[in-house]
């Protein structure tokens, strides 16, 4: 399931913990420290989106999305258990602009997933290509460490 069929945008803030990472230093920023927007499921799939809020105009956002069995340990990208890999996306003032994951480049180390419990454990690394100028940019030393999984029947509804 496309993280935008989820319809986020319509749900209530879920999820507590933070998600950290650097950027090499030719980006806009070196470092991403975010709080969840939601952090939901419907059993089958898992989506995560984090903003960090640089400055009141300024904001970095990465969503995630994988299914709910995913196995500890390391994974590589794969559309297998990553139906939809890391994006990332920045926004200044009323533009907005994103990016998807560059194809076989990066991956995720699953430390804990407990659905039951709510919690989500990981490191990750991975690298997006800048649309307008063509560089590759990555995303590397990420931790996720959030929990407050909230469980989802259909979209908009709390079970």
């Amino acid at each position: 399931m496309p993280i935008k069929d989820l319809k986020l945008e319509k749900l209530n803030k879920s999820g507590e913990g933070t998600v950290t990472a650097k950027l090499n230093k030719d980006y806009v920023t070196d470092k991403f420290e975010g709080k969840p927007d939601h952090f939901v499921t419907d059993n089958k799939i898992v989506a995560l989106k984090v903003t960090y809020q640089k400055s009141s105009t300024t904001s970095f956002t990465i969503n995630l999305t994988f299914d709910a069995d995913i196995k500890h340990g390391r994974t590589e990208f794969s559309t297998k258990y990553f139906p939809s890999p890391f994006r990332f996306s920045y926004t200044s003032g009323s533009h907005t602009k994103g990016y998807t994951s560059a194809k076989n480049a990066g991956f995720i180390f699953v430390e804990e997933f407990d659905i039951t419990e709510g919690t989500f454990k990981a490191a990750f690394n991975f690298s997006f290509v800048d649309f307008d100028t063509y560089e590759l940019h990555q995303v590397h030393d990420g931790q996720i460490d959030v929990q407050g999984l909230e469980f989802i029947k259909k979209i908009g509804r709390k079970v």
